[in-house]
């Protein structure tokens, strides 16, 4: 109204309307006319009608019981017609529904009876709470055993005298011990190791349990007022860093009391390595430490002056040694609240503890981890189970289309992989390559899907069979050397199944030869990816099998060796061959002519070699080298047909075989030959078959 000038008032109606509804009313309506608009129940409009009462403003619209869509999900609820109640009681009706309903929810879920007869005793303990500080002490102690936290386990036992009165030792070891088994945090553990270690090793005073509770959960310096990184505002102690799990000398030190209140000595002090020495990093030292509150000696159990007077004092090693332990005995004896007997045994049922506790707690993850396994390789076979039922599905869906396909066994040959979650891989490179998507998801591979992949495996076998692809006979009768020994290779030395493994056999480019009658060029390309194949086509091609050697006993292994050196010699002209790109017709054709003058060389250097005088004196020499492995003279002088290249690798020089060879260094040859006879495995070499 303060805002609105011509805000006229609404009179008041008679109506035994409660507060709320009045609400509703002022606040319900369209504005846009600056009139409030009303939408009453029909109870209220034969009310208002009674009092010949009218409503100003009222808007043409609501002339009618229904109200418009724009106000429809806005209107308030319905009320009835009796608008007379008592909100009251209203309440405590639907409070006391409440607690029916509640009861019932909390019997329900608190019901652990399974007949009759145990419904007597289901709600025996109901309401009966026990404190936990009155539960026997045996109780009480198994409840400390099972706290795998020690944080836990000091805010329970710390919580009363009588609780404190009852933590153990080994209690506080096994929490530490099992703290975050199975995470990698394993902080509690190796503080509670590290102070272990200074007990083995009989070095400091033996902290209580509930010392050790407090070295676990220590959050700043012990040492209080004498803390090195006190701050003087606060007043107190520099706090340790969250990921610090030392413990130096058995006690919580900040880094800057480390620094500045320990004794560095140096790394040659006779006690770096006795028994009853507290050192950290090697060759650092403090003096006890008395606690202010208990007035318990801590730390340390010697001064460092006292190793600084034996050190001085004593010149034998011997005498040293006897001296530190009458000092041990003293400090027990005067500063320990042990005597030596008591320590040593107190020290030794602490190691014991610590040491059964790490078996169990190993034993228990290395069980857990076993379990996991276990579930796993479950769930992986009964994974693989089905996805095998799926894939021999498919394999079934295949052989049907392809069932009048002639190259059918050639394009379904595949191995089944009965532990593998592929399990199957198919030998030709096309045929897995289309079918990848399905077998990776079986499961979710359609009809159609598997129909498409067999219709363009099958397309791409019958046009090999069309174009009698593996019956060679585009090259049998061709008089080039190169497709000789193709034909000689293809048809003596490998199979159409290995033709069809390269990855390059079925491809778009291979196809495309095939459709252009061009048989030729789409098996080079297929044997451009098998590995080895292109080498010894060289070899089958500048080497006929009717060769003879009159300087060789036997002809046709002469002829073999012959040709492992051509191989070697195509592979040093070709050392990119099997790189991102095939080699084109132009690039092999290149390579072949210059292989081919490098292996006439080779050939013609290789049996002069042979000949020589000095390598017919190296075969007579004296066999009777050790560990030459069954590896004989004849087998070292053969390498000539295998040179290879070894770098020495002290200083890096690179003994090649291949480049004596090649420039008819016959004697560095003949040394390197003599290494071979004498050290074969060394060298990698091995008799030529």
């Amino acid at each position: 109204p303060q805002q609105n000038r011509n805000y006229v008032p609404r009179p008041a109606l008679n109506l035994n309307l409660p507060s709320t509804l009045l609400d509703c009313l002022d606040s319900t309506g369209d504005h846009s006319n600056d009139s409030p608009i009303i939408w009453l129940s029909e109870s209220l409009w034969s009310q208002a009608d009674q009092q010949k009462t009218t409503l100003p403003h009222t808007h043409p619209a609501m002339s009618s019981s229904r109200p418009p869509r724009s106000l429809r999900k806005r209107q308030p609820a319905k009320l009835a017609d009796d608008i007379d109640f008592d909100l009251e009681t209203l309440l405590k009706e639907h409070e006391k529904d409440g607690e029916v309903k509640r009861a019932n929810r909390d019997a329900k879920k608190m019901k652990t009876a399974n007949n009759e007869e145990d419904d007597k005793y289901a709600d025996a303990f109901k309401g009966y709470d026990i404190p936990f500080d009155t539960l026997p002490a045996l109780c009480i102690e198994r409840v400390f055993a099972m706290l795998d936290s020690p944080q836990d386990l000091f805010n329970l036992a710390f919580s009363s005298k009588f609780l404190m009165s009852l933590v153990t030792p080994e209690t506080v070891i096994r929490s530490a011990v099992f703290n975050n088994l199975r995470k990698r945090d394993k902080g509690n553990r190796k503080t509670m190791s590290n102070i272990i270690g200074y007990i083995n090793n009989r070095s400091i005073h033996i902290p209580s349990a509930h010392r050790m509770l407090r070295l676990l959960n220590a959050k700043s310096c012990e040492r209080g007022d004498r803390c090195w990184g006190m701050n003087l505002n606060t007043g107190k102690a520099m706090s340790l860093h969250c990921s610090s799990t030392s413990r130096p000398f058995g006690l919580a030190l900040c880094d800057k009391c480390v620094k500045f209140g320990t004794t560095k000595v140096p790394y040659s002090h006779f006690s770096r390595f006795q028994q009853g020495v507290a050192f950290h990093q090697w060759n650092l030292l403090m003096d006890p430490q008395r606690d202010p509150n208990t007035d318990e000696m801590k730390g340390p159990l010697l001064e460092v002056l006292k190793l600084e007077q034996i050190e001085n004092t004593y010149a034998n090693n011997d005498d040293k040694k006897s001296a530190l332990e009458g000092i041990v005995q003293k400090a027990l004896a005067n500063a320990g609240k042990y005597c030596a007997v008591h320590y040593e045994e107190t020290a030794a049922a602490y190691n014991e503890m610590y040491e059964n506790a790490e078996k169990e707690a190993d034993d228990h993850v290395a069980a857990a981890l076993e379990e996991d396994q276990q579930k796993y390789r479950e769930r992986r076979e009964e994974r693989i189970a089905k996805r095998m039922t799926r894939i021999r599905t498919i394999y079934a869906s295949l052989e049907e289309i392809l069932d009048d396909c002639p190259l059918k066994d050639l394009a379904l040959d595949c191995t089944w992989l009965e532990n593998d979650e592929r399990c199957v891989k198919f030998s030709c490179h096309i045929v897995e390559q289309k079918l990848n998507n399905i077998i990776s998801a079986p499961a979710s591979a359609s009809e159609r899907s598997i129909n498409n992949a067999a219709t363009d495996i099958k397309q791409i076998f019958n046009t090999l069979n069309d174009k009698n692809f593996f019956q060679f006979s585009y090259i049998e009768s061709s008089n080039n050397r190169f497709k000789k020994g193709i034909y000689e290779y293809c048809t003596n030395e490998t199979t159409s199944l290995e033709i069809m493994c390269s990855s390059m056999a079925g491809d778009v480019h291979f196809m495309q030869a095939l459709d252009d009658d061009k048989p030729v060029k789409a098996l080079v390309r297929a044997l451009n990816r098998m590995r080895g194949a292109l080498p010894r086509i060289f070899a089958l091609s500048v080497l006929s099998s009717n060769n003879q050697d009159a300087a060789a006993d036997d002809a046709d292994n002469r002829v073999n060796d012959f040709r492992k050196l051509a191989e070697v010699v195509w592979n040093k002209k070709a050392p990119h061959q099997y790189g991102s790109e095939i080699m084109s017709f132009n690039t092999i054709k290149e390579t072949f002519n210059s292989s081919n003058i490098e292996f006439q060389t080779m050939k013609e250097n290789a049996m002069e070699y042979l000949r020589d005088d000095q390598t017919r004196r190296f075969l007579l020499r004296d066999v009777g080298v050790a560990g030459r492995e069954n590896f004989s003279r004849q087998d070292a002088i053969n390498q000539v047909f295998q040179p290879k290249t070894h770098t020495v690798w002290l200083n890096g020089n690179r003994n090649s075989a291949y480049e004596h060879v090649s420039n008819r260094n016959f004697e560095s040859l003949r040394n390197l030959h003599e290494q071979y006879y004498r050290r074969p495995s060394q060298y990698g070499v091995s008799r030529l078959h």
